[in-house]
């Protein structure tokens, strides 16, 4: 028995020997393809920027970035697509968006910061907090949101604000939600605005939105962006209920033209087989077929 014993400890570490000799260690590093091929790609993100140096209808997405805990790539922007004009970050970066930015960047994508000012007693601290997140990461721009009525109250508050944005030395300046909040005087100061679609039951009241906002409130339609949420629907003009990103992206075209399309919760279930993510992808390629 004490010999067998031996014969079987001196084979298990022939064995180890063994296998510590012949394995070895596996790159499990994922190898993005600006690495599998890099002149190929530096030409595919020349024709990327080319295409958004054109005129061509924008595309914004609203990204609640910087979860608690990351559950999959769509949490992150380098996995959104390629074609987005501007990204808005709901959230303080995270150092995981920090590191996206520059990949981002090089796709011509602006990133924007997300200032939520429909509480008059918080909005200044929240345009305070977004221009700080600007100078430190290099941020593109601002996104002013109001959602409500712009009582006294919200009127006192955006013209605290206004003197705020000079902070923003020629950055992009994005209005978000009801457009009557700013003051006549100050529209003009807005490079875009972003018209919420994704609680409206149908395109008759968007098409009422659109021309409020157009004639009544006197915001050009070339700045006009319709948004919705790829999950959502909404009823056609028959009534008949639509899928609401590709019914809203058919009245971007129909109503103006106006600027472009809003992409609203774009990383909620973004990788889903047959919602967000094809439903992302069919409303781009609509707004502007030419792009692959």
């Amino acid at each position: 028995m004490k010999l067998n014993m031996i014969t079987i400890f001196a084979a298990a570490a022939l064995c180890l020997g063994a296998c510590d000799n012949d394995v070895e260690s596996i790159d499990r590093r994922t190898v993005g393809p600006e690495e599998q091929n890099p002149e190929l790609y530096a030409r595919y993100l020349a024709a990327l920027n080319d295409y958004k140096a054109t005129d061509h209808y924008l595309v914004y997405a609203r990204m609640d970035n910087a979860p608690a805990v990351s559950t999959s790539p769509k949490d992150f922007m380098k996995a959104l697509p390629d074609s987005l004009d501007f990204i808005a970050l709901k959230n303080p970066l995270s150092r995981f968006d920090r590191e996206d930015l520059p990949r981002v960047h090089r796709k011509g994508t602006r990133v924007l910061a997300w200032a939520d000012c429909s509480d008059a007693a918080t909005a200044a601290g929240a345009v305070d907090r977004a221009l700080a997140q600007i100078a430190e990461n290099g941020l593109d721009g601002l996104v002013i949101a109001f959602y409500g009525t712009p009582d006294a109250a919200a009127q006192a508050a955006e013209a605290d604000i206004a003197s705020k944005l000079a902070a923003l030395d020629g950055k992009t300046l994005v209005f978000e939600g009801n457009a009557a909040y700013v003051a006549a005087e100050r529209r003009d100061d807005y490079d875009l605005y972003i018209l919420d679609a994704s609680q409206m039951n149908n395109v008759l009241t968007l098409r009422e939105e659109v021309d409020y906002a157009v004639q009544r409130l006197g915001i050009p339609a070339s700045k006009l962006l319709l948004a919705a949420s790829p999950a959502g629907v909404i009823d056609d003009a028959q009534l008949h209920e639509q899928p609401a990103l590709a019914e809203v992206a058919r009245c971007v075209m129909a109503y103006g033209p106006l600027a472009g399309l809003g992409v609203f919760e774009i990383s909620a279930d973004y990788y889903s087989p047959t919602v967000n993510y094809p439903r992302t992808k069919a409303a781009i390629s609509m707004l502007n077929p030419s792009y692959k």
